[in-house]
């Protein structure tokens, strides 16, 4: 028996430019363009990437002196920085971050650069890159307000907290005065290569969801009407006059708010009345509607989601069992982003001036969603109840091993563990 192998396109093609000296992003240079625009046009898409951006930012970072410090010269604080890095790893898959150092080896500032602006410099003989390129249009969606100029391409170094490196790249550059700093380049797929989103294989079925809107909007639009040809018999010097006179007739309507509508048409003696001859078609209001089932299904299994997180009633009425087991459940299956965000942040900000006033623990953790709405934490502990506030009125307790067991153990939040001890003193 012969096995042949099954291959599908190559969903990424890149190439070098020799033009502006970069590898291009997709075959056309658009490919981050591409997915915020099949995303943007789909409802199950758009709900979904918005909640794994969510869940991958929680409820930002747990030490509250860093969370809301500024880092940058635009007035972000630390978790505007998490929020955005968030988001684009979200639709993405990769994420970037802009970092200023000084003299002394210190980073002075750091900031989030919108994934879709960045290009990897070409690769060189030996298929490696050292620079990456930033234009705000490498689509090209823009060019009626503005033309593309390769004077508007601005080049930085990627991250390398190395003294030698930093030292190397700033001369290099010309001085401190003409270095443009290091950006701070993730990809899902490895370092120094463009990323696919986690739902890469679902944005056929995302623009199949916008082509079954279309086509629920054409329907509507047009009374659900089947298509077919008006038949005008016309004879005369004037039949092209009256030609035109009927097609405007007709348009008048047309649409969802012309139905019902009556067209008065007066015919002279001896003249052949119109007819419309609709184009024969199957039935495939049944195949649009398993279609319009499905697809929503298969987007979110791409990105491992409860139907209920994107708000698609799995017959508990959005219960609150059911919606605190989903965020447990996504929770779990987002642990895995949210500990790569904290391991990026502790090796940018370990190295930013005054870190050690603003974060001293070096605590970069993120705190995961939860749900909570309208539940007291009696009601969230159930049974275990009693066993904690025996422990929060233990006198031979101390506050801090209090504190350690209703975190660790009952997995209370700060603001409710500060209610609780300031409240039983």
């Amino acid at each position: 028996m012969k096995l042949e192998s099954l291959k599908t396109e190559k969903p990424l093609k890149t190439r070098n430019d020799r033009i502006y000296h970069i590898q291009m992003y997709g075959e056309q240079n658009d490919y981050p363009q591409k997915v915020m625009e099949v995303v943007g046009a789909s409802i199950t898409g758009g709900a979904c990437v918005e909640q794994y951006g969510r869940f991958l930012f929680g409820r930002g970072f747990r030490q509250r002196d860093f969370y809301k410090a500024v880092v940058n010269g635009r007035g972000d604080r630390a978790d505007d920085l998490l929020d955005a890095v968030a988001r684009d790893l979200a639709t993405f898959g990769g994420f970037a971050l802009h970092v200023n150092w000084n003299a002394r080896y210190e980073i002075t500032s750091v900031a989030h650069v919108p994934f879709e602006w960045l290009r990897l410099g070409e690769l060189d003989d030996d298929y490696n890159t050292n620079r990456i390129a930033l234009h705000k249009d490498w689509g090209r969606r823009n060019t009626n307000l503005r033309r593309f100029r390769s004077q508007d391409i601005e080049w930085f170094d990627f991250f390398d907290p190395d003294h030698e490196a930093i030292r190397q790249q700033v001369e290099e550059a010309g001085g401190w005065e003409a270095w443009n700093g290091q950006i701070y380049y993730y990809s899902r797929r490895g370092p120094k290569c463009y990323p696919l989103p986690v739902y890469d294989a679902a944005l056929t079925d995302m623009s199949a969801e916008e082509g079954l809107s279309n086509l629920s909007y054409r329907n509507i639009r047009n009374n659900y009407l089947p298509a077919g040809m008006f038949i005008d018999h016309l004879n005369g010097a004037n039949s092209k006059e009256q030609a035109d006179e009927r097609k405007e007739e007709l348009a008048q309507f047309q649409g969802d708010t012309k139905a019902g509508r009556m067209l008065y048409c007066n015919l002279e003696e001896g003249e052949q009345e119109p007819e419309f001859k609709p184009f024969e078609t199957n039935n495939t209001d049944q195949k649009f509607k398993q279609a319009d089932d499905k697809v929503p299904d298969r987007i979110g299994a791409a990105f491992c989601q409860p139907p209920i997180l994107r708000a698609k009633d799995v017959g508990s009425n959005f219960g609150s069992t059911a919606m605190k087991e989903a965020y447990d459940y996504y929770n779990s299956q987002t642990e895995t982003e949210r500990l790569l965000l904290e391991r990026v942040m502790a090796d940018v900000f370990q190295h930013l001036d005054g870190i050690s006033r603003l974060n001293p623990d070096g605590d970069y953790s993120i705190m995961p969603k939860v749900y909570n709405v309208n539940q007291t934490i009696a009601e969230a502990l159930g049974d275990r109840t009693e066993r904690m506030l025996e422990i929060l009125f233990d006198s031979g307790k101390t506050e801090q091993a209090k504190r350690a067991v209703l975190a660790r153990v009952y997995g209370l939040e700060d603001e409710d563990i500060d209610e609780l001890i300031n409240g039983t003193k």
